[in-house]
């Protein structure tokens, strides 16, 4: 925030980043710690208490773009995560 409450760009990215780990520790769960099991991104976005499938999907192709989930369908709805996903999920 800056000096008026305001958020800024770095807040922003910040929520994103938050986001997109609470996601990605919600696949973990659902994948049992191990990689390449497949989960379902109803159950991960209930996991991590999201409701809105456009934010999830973003998330999703960053994670799959930092090589933490692969084997996605086109729209998240089904992917699994990698070994290096599971390693970031519980750091």
């Amino acid at each position: 925030m800056d000096g008026y409450g305001r958020m800024t760009s770095g807040d922003f990215v910040w929520g994103l980043q938050e986001k997109a780990h609470r996601v990605l520790q919600a696949a973990a769960v659902e994948a049992y710690g191990k990689p390449g099991v497949y989960v379902i991104s109803d159950r991960v976005m209930g996991r991590a208490s999201m409701s809105d499938p456009e934010e999830f999907r973003a998330i999703a192709e960053h994670l799959q773009a930092q090589g933490w989930i692969a084997e996605a369908d086109d729209d998240y709805g089904i992917f699994v995560l990698t070994a290096d996903g599971i390693d970031e999920a519980v750091d």
